[in-house]
């Protein structure tokens, strides 16, 4: 007979194995019903329950779904319908308020500029939290995030889909054993293009606002502006005091791969280099006139050699081997869209579009596929969503992109967006989150406005 120990917390019960009996009970709401796997339910709120959102939800139909945070009542109605017996709020601090003590998990699938208060709101509450790509809106975030999962003590993850993908381990497989030789360069392409800067310099004119939206808190801690459906729902992150452009957007996902394959840490300088383009060696399409080439240098380790990585947007392409422009016309496709490319002095993988879906080696691939080195990069298990369900259940330790390893894969996004904005040389101190340039560590932190401020303090 289990004796039960009230003082244990619902995400303990879990870990032991509890909740699946309906051990725990609060009032006349059995916590943790069996599932149909016969593990325990979760039970887990959702902040946006539109757009990415929709991802979460075959996952989530497997556990229930407490409560559903939106401000338009229009894009969330996505989430409403697809869970009708959820709660539902505008305001996903009175979600928490009400709900905190009975959730297992939060998925935050807002715009970048409120990925950090509802994340931190959530873990300062003991709730695990899988947060969309990028983590945050600024470097500050991203560290006191990093700093939040440590002092709170909860399961993480970021919602960087290709890093939980078998595309993903196996480069890392092929690079580890030897396969490639040294990496020096590495060039990693979208078609997606950062407008941000060129917007910037607009007019906005204030606009009716929908009545199905609550247009204070859309904006959450970022300035006050009139209402434009210029922001608001869809195209919001080409503002910079919203989103991160092309690079925030697709980032996080293309250079995932370099960063966890060779531990790349954190870059010595970034730049543009918006002479290099050689789109017009692959097709006749043109490049967007805002296309751009990034540079992030990383220093020589005791493990590799330097490494330049360049990332190429809005259209802009790196120059390929021969042997690619020989490939199927869906792979041609799929390369046009975007793509990552570790060259070494042995053999270059390619992975075509933003997500490592099929890699391969260029050279002699037809013979070394079936000849392939051991797996010995551990599995991840399954996707972000159902890898932090995981973890929160116990059965695996942590998530492959927690906040330890996404908040550097997401400083060095945003270092590239720095130096877009900036149009400067950036040279970065991780460790005291400063610029050798001082005109730049106005980027670290951006003004909050008053009743959104979570974290100060924390590092």
């Amino acid at each position: 007979m289990i004796k039960h120990n009230y003082k244990l917390s619902r995400r303990e019960y879990l870990k032991m194995g509890l909740l699946g009996t309906g051990a725990l009970a609060t009032g006349g709401f059995t916590i943790g019903c069996e599932s149909v796997f016969g593990k325990s339910k979760l039970n887990v709120a959702l902040i946006g329950g539109g757009g990415i959102a929709k991802t979460a939800f075959n996952d989530c139909k497997e556990e229930n779904v407490v409560a559903i945070a939106d401000v338009d009542e229009v894009t969330g109605s996505i989430g409403f319908e697809a869970f009708p017996k959820a709660k539902r709020y505008k305001d996903f601090r009175r979600m928490l308020d009400a709900h905190h003590k009975e959730l297992d998990l939060v998925i935050v699938s807002t715009p970048d500029h409120t990925h950090f208060a509802a994340t931190y709101a959530a873990m300062e509450r003991g709730i695990a939290v899988h947060t969309q790509k990028p983590l945050t809106h600024n470097i500050w975030q991203a560290r006191t995030l990093q700093a939040a999962a440590k002092k709170f003590k909860v399961q993480t993850v970021m919602g960087n889909q290709g890093h939980n993908f078998e595309g993903m381990r196996q480069i890392k497989d092929w690079y580890d054993a030897g396969l490639l030789g040294e990496v020096r360069e590495v060039h990693a392409w979208t078609g997606r293009t950062t407008t941000n800067n060129a917007n910037a310099k607009l007019e906005y004119p204030a606009q009716t606002v929908p009545e199905t939206l609550d247009w204070d808190l859309w904006l959450g801690s970022s300035r006050e502006r009139p209402y434009n459906a210029a922001f608001c729902p869809k195209k919001w992150r080409w503002h910079w005091d919203y989103g991160s452009g092309g690079l925030g957007d697709i980032g996080c996902h293309t250079l995932d791969i370099p960063v966890y394959t060779m531990g790349l840490g954190y870059p010595s300088v970034v730049y543009l280099d918006n002479s290099i383009d050689f789109r017009h060696e692959f097709d006749d399409k043109i490049p967007h006139p805002e296309g751009a080439t990034y540079i992030y240098e990383f220093a020589a380790t005791l493990k590799r050699p330097a490494v330049k990585v360049y990332w190429y947007e809005g259209g802009r392409m790196p120059k390929f081997p021969e042997a690619v422009h020989s490939e199927t016309p869906e792979m041609i496709h799929a390369i046009g869209t975007g793509g990552c490319m570790l060259v070494g002095d042995k053999n270059t993988i390619l992975s075509a579009s933003m997500r490592p879906v099929q890699p391969k080696l260029i050279y002699n691939w037809e013979e070394l596929k079936n000849n392939l080195p051991e797996k010995k990069t551990p599995r991840a298990v399954g996707n972000p969503i159902q890898e932090i369900m995981a973890a929160i259940r116990g059965d695996i330790e942590k998530c492959g992109s927690d906040f330890d390893y996404a908040v550097p894969l997401t400083e060095i996004v945003l270092l590239g967006t720095i130096a877009f904005r900036s149009n400067k040389k950036v040279i970065y101190n991780p460790g005291s989150l400063t610029f050798s340039d001082k005109t730049l560590n106005t980027y670290v932190k951006e003004p909050v406005r008053k009743g959104w401020e979570y974290g100060n303090g924390l590092i």
